[in-house]
């Protein structure tokens, strides 16, 4: 009777993280769809993002974990293999209530926050006369929550950070512990690798090694630099900049600000780079310099960039790097 009593509790009425649908019983059964990013979907919701990330095979074998990437923005996302996974970023037609709340919650807050509110407006790529659609504003929340946790990881020497941040794209924060992991590349090996310690394990340390951890009023820098036929942009400290170009790279422009308007430029440029929908071709990634990573943030360079734009409040520091 006990067991009957906590099997009952354990499989009581749940509703879909996505659009709020009552669902029953165990992950993937016929009243409940399957588990997704850690949160309980319906079958309806689970259907519209069966595809929506490919996996990239860029991980050691031995992890049981692999990256995979969104096919609608690009994000990445680290999942265990033959896991069910989204993007942080993303959602979608069915994507209602909680799911949205904290795109409500972040419009209520616009008319008191002009910068903000102009940030929100390049993401979601409409005009200050026109309506910020609530799924913008909240795939906004969702791409600063994930910039300001991949942050949290950031170092000297490390490129392509990609991490799992349970409750995105939903919630617009981390809810839970829970996680597959931060993942990058070594600049010295060129190995993915867990960032779990301040050290590569393939390298011998070096000096002065430490975590990257900034506060959101700290400054940081939004850099554009160019190679051949195409431009990277990125965030970073000074060292990072120096990394491109000693590895080739021309400088275009530097631009120094707050570090969380720092964060909210990158997802603005990422989230513009996604709407262009301009492929690179394979031959172009053949030639970039290795410190452009996998090319996540690189453009042909016949892309319009300012980052003024997307940083106008920032200060030009161009020169400090000039040679």
């Amino acid at each position: 009777m006990t067991r009957q009593v906590k099997s009952a509790r354990r499989f009581a009425e749940r509703a879909c993280v996505n659009c709020g649908e009552a669902v029953h019983g165990r992950a993937n059964s016929p009243y409940r769809g399957p588990d997704i990013a850690w949160f309980v979907h319906c079958h309806s919701c689970a259907a519209l993002v069966a595809d929506q990330m490919e996996p990239l095979d860029l991980l050691p074998a031995d992890s049981g974990a692999d990256i995979y990437r969104c096919r609608n923005c690009g994000t990445h996302r680290v999942c265990h293999k033959g896991w069910r996974t989204r993007c942080h970023v993303c959602l979608d037609d069915r994507s209602s209530g909680l799911a949205v709340a904290a795109g409500e919650r972040l419009l209520s807050r616009l008319p008191y926050q002009p910068a903000l509110a102009d940030q929100v407006r390049r993401f979601a790529g409409v005009t200050a006369t026109d309506a910020i659609p609530v799924r913008a504003a909240a795939e906004f929340q969702a791409a600063i929550a994930l910039g300001e946790e991949l942050d949290r990881h950031r170092r000297d020497g490390w490129s392509d950070l990609t991490g799992d941040v349970r409750g995105l794209p939903w919630y617009g924060e981390r809810r839970g512990t829970r996680s597959h992991g931060t993942w990058g590349v070594h600049a010295r090996c060129a190995l993915w690798q867990p960032l779990r310690s301040r050290s590569c394990k393939a390298c011998p340390p070096e000096p002065g090694d430490r975590s990257f951890a900034a506060l959101q009023d700290t400054t940081y820098l939004l850099y554009l630099v160019r190679h051949r036929g195409l431009l990277k942009f990125g965030v970073g400290g000074p060292r990072r900049v120096r990394e491109h170009l000693l590895a080739g790279a021309e400088l275009v422009e530097v631009v120094e600000g707050r570090h969380a308007d720092v964060i909210a430029a990158e997802a603005i440029l990422k989230r513009q780079k996604r709407e262009a929908a301009v492929p690179l071709r394979t031959w172009h990634t053949w030639r970039m310099p290795t410190s452009f990573g996998a090319g996540t943030e690189v453009v042909r360079v016949g892309v319009q960039i300012r980052l003024a734009d997307v940083l106008p409040d920032g200060r030009n520091v161009t020169d400090r790097f000039a040679r």
